[in-house]
């Protein structure tokens, strides 16, 4: 049986966008092992792979804002997970490695052990010089935190800097399409734009009235935010929408006060259900949610919370699916604008509905799937 070794963050917007994936390559008869965090051991299972847990070694709560942070999280990740994934390949190797573009230690171990693999983007894909537009340098050799990945290189005997292992042309597949993807055109032939693989829905949420549906969610990493979630609960007072929020783990209901009877609140909610009614989505732009609401043909008030979504948030507003409010200036008046400018802006709605059908066109899992299957062909060996 063909075996593929998926390598991953223990992150949501990671993890989420391949499980529909690793189901299509186990419905093609695929054994499939998943690295990830203890954490997310049910999705996987779920999904039909077999978890290999990687130690957690984060600092509790949510993770950084800054980017130069979150890359060395991402490293310091690597390192640990190393190990595992070394003893997890001793006793079965894999045919083809699928890392996350920011799973490092899924691309080292396949340098090392000569092993086929595939990178995997939830979001936009690096292009050549992206180091200048997110650091401000001409290379990553610049920045100590690449400094001390530099040295991590060289103690696994990899022979190559930073920028040449980054640079690596193995195949790449892409869940972004490509009319939203940055700089699409400075990307080599090794990216496949497979766009979203979406998860399936749970359908068990319907609308409860004939009010328009308002879904509020800032994602499931910086959620500890009581005084906004009160904001969008007075929002949807003024509005008489029937609006969902999703609040998170952090957030005991009650804390919010009373709210109007057409108004949800819950730590989770099924979010694809909600989208296939909603009217409008309050949303931090993390990749996965932008790409589910415009796959339902949802407009956007954008409040992001970190690099990678305020990137999101701006790209967003570019292509005129939306609008973006910074944190720092969400207030009930200016949430209330935002919403309904969203949904009567008629400019808006067109792009929506034109972007929807392209999202919709994209191949998704059995694209991303084909990807790894041709890639695990490699010399004397056959599928």
């Amino acid at each position: 049986m063909r075996h593929v070794l998926f390598v991953n963050a223990p992150d949501h917007g990671h993890v989420n966008p391949t499980l529909a994936v690793v189901g299509e390559l186990v419905s093609r008869g695929w054994r499939v092992s998943y690295a990830v965090g203890e954490d997310f051991v049910p999705q996987v299972r779920a999904a039909g792979a077999e978890p290999v847990v990687l130690p957690g070694v984060r600092d509790p709560g949510p993770p950084p804002e800054d980017l130069m942070a979150g890359v060395e999280m991402y490293h310091r990740d690597a390192e640990a997970a190393l190990p595992v994934l070394a003893a997890a390949c001793d006793d079965e190797p894999p045919d083809v490695v699928a890392y996350d573009f920011v799973a490092f230690a899924g691309k080292i171990l396949a340098c090392e052990r000569g092993l086929p693999m595939v990178q995997l983007s939830p979001t936009h894909a690096l292009f050549p010089g992206w180091e200048r537009v997110a650091f401000g340098v001409d290379t990553l050799a610049e920045l100590p935190v690449y400094q001390r990945f530099q040295r991590f290189l060289d103690s696994r005997g990899l022979g190559c800097t930073v920028e040449e292992f980054q640079a690596v042309t193995d195949p790449k597949v892409v869940f972004v399409p490509r009319e939203i993807q940055m700089s699409p055109e400075l990307l080599g032939p090794e990216h496949t734009f497979a766009g979203p693989a979406l998860r399936a829905p749970e359908g068990g949420w319907r609308p409860p009235s004939d009010r328009p549906v308002l879904l509020v969610s800032l994602g499931s990493c910086f959620t500890d935010q009581p005084e906004f979630f009160r904001t969008c609960a007075d929002v949807a007072a003024g509005l008489g929408w029937h609006t969902v929020m999703a609040i998170g783990r952090h957030i005991d209901p009650a804390e919010l006060g009373p709210v109007p009877d057409h108004v949800e609140i819950a730590p989770m909610v099924p979010q694809l259900d909600v989208l296939a009614a909603a009217s409008a989505f309050v949303t931090h732009a993390g990749m996965g949610s932008l790409l589910e609401s415009l796959y339902h043909g949802v407009p956007m008030v954008a409040v992001p919370q970190m690099a990678e979504q305020r990137l999101n948030a701006a790209r967003l507003a570019e292509l005129g699916l939306g609008v973006t409010l910074d944190r720092a200036d969400v207030t009930a008046q200016a949430l209330h604008n935002a919403v309904l400018e969203v949904t009567s802006d008629s400019r808006i709605g067109a792009n929506v509905r034109e972007m929807s059908g392209i999202v919709r066109g994209y191949g998704g899992a059995a694209a991303a799937a084909d990807v790894i299957e041709k890639a695990a062909v490699r010399e004397g060996a056959a599928l």
